[in-house]
Formats: structure tokens, C-alpha cells, sequence
């Protein structure tokens, strides 16, 4: 059976951070095996049956060119997943609404960013089809003094693409 990569898996340990035969990062950690840039993937073509990337491609400078790579070393009827940030997140539309999301505040690690529709684009642009999309709260609930409390009864009104702060997009190979 062909092996699991996680491309971007460095950083802070999670579980999540230990998941796949195969973890490549930009720099070295301790759950890291192989140190390596997404954009330039030292594998064989089709080698993988699965490959995550959770949290990563936003932070990269050619998420396209990541994409046509993760695409080539996956196998064929292989599966790739991705999460990215939720930009319909609740949170982020109020203080935009109020005026008080403001550049420093924002994570400046963060060079692009999509909605789910615009990121489909992209994947299909590269020869990927999105068969599901999940909305997640990969963080739980942030903690805030402004919201904490109404968050809960605040999430129960809203459609679930405003509740979650970040999207699962299950692709395979067009």
C-alpha cells in the first residue's frame, strides 16, 4: 500500500502534526522526516495515496505551483485534503463590519486567502475536482472576552458556513 504525506506538518505538536508515513516541512521539528518545500516535492510521480496539508497553503508564496505538485506525486484514485482559514467566519466579517480588523491584527504569515468557491477555482485550475467540503472549528472555540459568552447562542442562528473557522476540501485528481 502506497504511503500518506503530510506536507506542512511542523510547528506546534498535535496529533495532526504526527499523522502520515511521510512528513515534509519547510524546516526541521522533531515530528518532521523529510525537510522540504511544497513547491518542489523530492518524490516520485504518484507515490502517495493520500496527502494532507492542513493549515498549509496559505502561508506559501505559490500555492498553484504546491498544487500541481501535491497533484503529481499523488496516485491515481488517490485522495488529497486540505484545510484553509473560514473567511465567512463569523468573527472576521463583525470586525470587519465595525472597522476594527486592522492589518496589524491580521497574521501577516497569511499571504493569500479564499472562500470556498474561489478555492475550488484553483484547484480545478491544476486539475483537481473538490468532491467535499466540511466546515470545521479546528481550534474549538476562540476565546474572547467580547464574545465568549454569546458565542454559543450567536452559533446556534447562524448558517454553518458563518459558524466554523475553517473549511476541509477532499480533492481527487480530474
Amino acid at each position: 500500500m502506497k504511503p500518506v504525506l503530510n506536507i506542512g506538518c511542523g510547528g506546534p505538536t498535535s496529533k495532526r502534526a504526527f499523522y502520515g508515513d511521510i512528513r515534509v516541512d519547510i524546516r526541521e521539528f522533531p515530528n518532521v522526516t523529510a525537510v522540504m518545500d511544497a513547491h518542489k516535492l523530492a518524490f516520485r510521480d504518484n507515490s502517495f495515496r493520500k496527502i494532507v496539508a492542513y493549515e498549509v497553503l496559505e502561508h506559501l508564496e505559490s500555492p498553484i505551483e504546491a498544487l500541481r505538485e501535491m497533484k503529481r506525486v499523488l496516485s491515481d484514485g488517490g485522495i488529497l485534503e486540505i484545510t484553509i482559514p473560514n473567511v465567512w467566519y463569523w468573527r472576521l466579517l463583525l470586525a470587519c463590519w465595525l472597522g476594527t480588523l486592522r492589518p496589524k491584527n491580521l497574521d501577516t504569515d497569511h499571504k493569500q486567502i479564499w472562500d470556498i468557491y474561489t478555492f475550488q477555482l484553483l484547484a480545478k485550475q491544476v486539475g483537481l475536482d473538490c468532491y467535499e467540503i466540511k466546515w470545521l472549528d479546528w481550534y474549538g472555540f476562540p476565546k474572547s472576552r467580547k464574545y465568549g459568552r454569546i458565542e454559543p447562542i450567536v452559533r446556534m442562528f447562524l448558517p454553518r458556513h458563518l459558524r466554523h473557522t475553517h473549511v476541509l476540501f477532499r480533492l481527487k485528481k480530474l
